[in-house]
């Protein structure tokens, strides 16, 4: 399994499940269209590293594949989409919009769950949001992943899928 996890076929495939994700959630919840952009996959022999960004959401997955996805935005837009989300303007990604940011992305990471039902049963965790960029994140090196860019009229994001098949 792992071999075949670490293809590009597949690797194009989690692609397309990630934006069919991200496609439900916005449309359903937000009520805004995403333009889905390129996907960028981690070279084989290349040490994982979590994402740069103003603001992560980290969802990790457990059971039938090992990893997590993250929702890497700048910080504007982050609060904006909470506030899409809620109804309410927020200026601080603290409290409910922080809340409502995790939520985009655990909706996001429960898409791809139901979609990768195939892998066996995934368990999640709870969103886990960072925010600032004065900060280290590490994770197991061997990760595999890919990077599912997108943007919407209130800016760019991407969804970044990391696995590890054991």
């Amino acid at each position: 399994m792992k071999e075949e996890m670490a293809s590009l076929t597949m690797k194009k495939e989690f692609a397309s499940l990630i934006k069919e994700a991200v496609h439900d959630v916005f449309l359903t919840f937000l009520d805004t269209e995403v333009i889905p952009g390129p996907m960028i996959a981690k070279k084989e022999d290349d040490t994982y590293r979590p994402p740069e960004t103003e603001v992560t959401v980290i969802i990790n997955f457990s059971g039938g594949i090992n990893g997590g996805v993250h929702l890497a935005s700048p910080l504007h837009l982050s609060l904006k989409l909470a506030s899409l989300f809620s109804g309410e303007e927020y200026d601080t990604l603290l409290g409910e919009a922080g809340d409502g940011f995790g939520e985009l992305g655990n909706m996001i990471a429960g898409g791809l769950q139901t979609r990768l039902e195939r892998f066996g049963e995934i368990n999640l965790t709870p969103p886990t949001i960072i925010s600032g960029t004065d900060y280290h994140m590490q994770y197991k090196t061997n990760f595999d992943s890919i990077k599912q860019y997108f943007k919407c009229p209130e800016g760019p994001f991407y969804i970044e899928f990391f696995f590890w098949a054991g």
